[in-house]
């Protein structure tokens, strides 16, 4: 199996089994969410209680690991941790705006994968490779933070 065709399978789409209700209701959701308007889509966000807090901020930088390795928006998860706590005040609203705003830099959706060789071989097998996705660490944050409030949301 090449390169290519082994990240082709695997970024393929989901295969569906409509006869099990939870494929079936998912299916049903992104339908729906495809032909939603987007201007409808903003006024939702716009009222979310999906605010984010100074503790957010706070714990989410906490949770990154103390990496010196930046991905190429050059910034590295150990200078984010090392943002002073004074200056987390002024981060939940620029994050909350990017949230209501639905603005996803294109900046942000950019991932470099590369491919460590798991084995000696100097020319590896797809599977004797291990890739990893280097995303920018603002975009890491954003997503923790998000998930942070989707579960507390999920969970009432």
């Amino acid at each position: 199996m090449n390169l290519a065709k082994h990240f082709a399978e695997r970024h393929a789409e989901p295969l569906l089994d409509m006869t099990k209700i939870l494929d079936k209701e998912a299916s049903e959701l992104w339908q729906l969410y495809s032909t939603a308007d987007k201007d409808d889509i903003k006024l939702l966000s716009n009222r979310s209680d999906l605010r984010f807090s100074e503790a957010d901020m706070t714990n989410t930088f906490r949770s990154l690991k103390s990496e010196n390795s930046s991905e190429f928006d050059q910034v590295s998860k150990k200078m984010i941790k090392e943002i002073p706590e004074h200056f987390h005040v002024i981060l939940p609203h620029a994050y909350s705006q990017l949230f209501s705003a639905i603005n996803w830099d294109n900046e942000w959706k950019l991932a470099r994968t590369i491919c460590l060789n798991k084995s000696d071989n100097p020319v590896p097998t797809t599977n004797q490779l291990r890739p990893i996705s280097m995303l920018p660490v603002f975009s890491k944050v954003y997503e923790k933070l998000f998930l942070l409030r989707f579960n507390r949301w999920t969970i009432k």
